[in-house]
């Protein structure tokens, strides 16, 4: 893709599909964690905290690309 034609819309739709991508990852993550079968096996990184992170950034981004979509050009 050419940074020329990159628009407000597309980028504020991208970072926040990526940020979804990361929330979902993160999920993931955490759930494994709390089912893993070897209880001394702790985590470094807290994936909840991730997970309400990215999914708070990927809401507020894909709701301001939406409202950069569907508003009225002056």
């Amino acid at each position: 893709m050419d940074p020329d034609t990159l628009t407000t819309f597309g980028a504020f739709a991208g970072a926040g599909g990526i940020a979804l991508v990361v929330a979902v990852f993160a999920a993931l993550r955490e759930r494994r964690h709390q089912r893993r079968a070897n209880l001394d096996q702790v985590s470094f990184i807290s994936w909840s905290m991730l997970s309400a992170i990215f999914s708070m950034l990927a809401i507020i981004l894909l709701a301001t690309a939406a409202k950069l979509h569907f508003a009225p050009v002056r």
